[in-house]
């Protein structure tokens, strides 16, 4: 009867932890596809900072107690692309009136922009 009720109650033990745990695995995925749909606006000097920076990874606060999390890749063949853009880059679209277009590399790479 002893061992009954260990095994009973020892399964009950593993459904309730089973199941407490794809309530949390639930409303993990919930709160990261919330957070999906929000945007972060990099300034020119952060971006300078980042690329001055040599930690390969980080976190950045921003002025309106927000803040981004960089990584930097190199390029490898595991990888689809990655593609840099230099400061000059930067600084280029910044200035150009468009508000959306192409900018080419002289790797012969390039990148699509818009500006919000």
């Amino acid at each position: 009867m002893k061992k009954k009720l260990v095994a009973t109650l020892g399964l009950t033990a593993v459904l309730a932890l089973t199941f407490s745990l794809a309530n949390d695995l639930q409303r993990l995925n919930v709160s990261a596809q919330a957070q999906s749909d929000k945007s972060t606006v990099i300034t020119t000097e952060e971006q300078n900072m980042v690329e001055g920076l040599s930690a390969n990874n980080g976190f950045v606060p921003q002025a309106n107690g927000t803040g981004f999390v960089f990584e930097k890749e190199k390029l490898t063949d595991s990888k689809d692309s990655v593609t840099v853009i230099t400061v000059q880059e930067q600084n280029m679209v910044e200035e150009l009136a468009e508000q959306a277009g192409f900018v080419t590399q002289e790797d012969g790479n390039g990148f699509f922009y818009i500006k919000e």
